[in-house]
């Protein structure tokens, strides 16, 4: 599924394996700053300025925010960092100091070594 990842500054995308993994992935990238807006049909994933994640996650996966990650980076590590790794810019070049699309790649990295570290 391919996601507008909403943001003030430049417009990025990303593409994950479902709505769980966008919704992992996109609080990694922004600390819940940022919601995630599918293209074409399917769930979106809220920002959390204010709180109320955990409430959100249960509702949706069963499991506050932190059990969430922790279930997707030890059993789906591999589609977690392929979302991450396919956050792309929408626009020619960055505009902002905002380094969205960098802040994933170095995230794909932490988390694709976190899954080496699974039994």
């Amino acid at each position: 599924m391919l996601y507008d990842i909403i943001n003030p500054s430049d417009p990025y995308t990303m593409e994950a394996a479902d709505f769980e993994i966008a919704a992992a992935a996109v609080m990694l990238i922004g600390i819940g700053k940022y919601p995630a807006l599918p293209k074409g049909e399917g769930e979106s994933v809220p920002a959390f300025i204010t709180g109320g994640h955990d409430q959100w996650f249960i509702g949706k996966f069963g499991r506050d925010l932190h059990g969430t990650l922790q279930h997707v980076i030890q059993h789906r590590n591999a589609d977690l960092v392929a979302a991450l790794e396919s956050v792309t810019l929408g626009a020619e070049e960055r505009t902002s100091l905002n380094d969205i699309g960098g802040r994933a790649k170095s995230l794909a990295f932490m988390v694709q070594e976190k899954g080496k570290e699974q039994p």
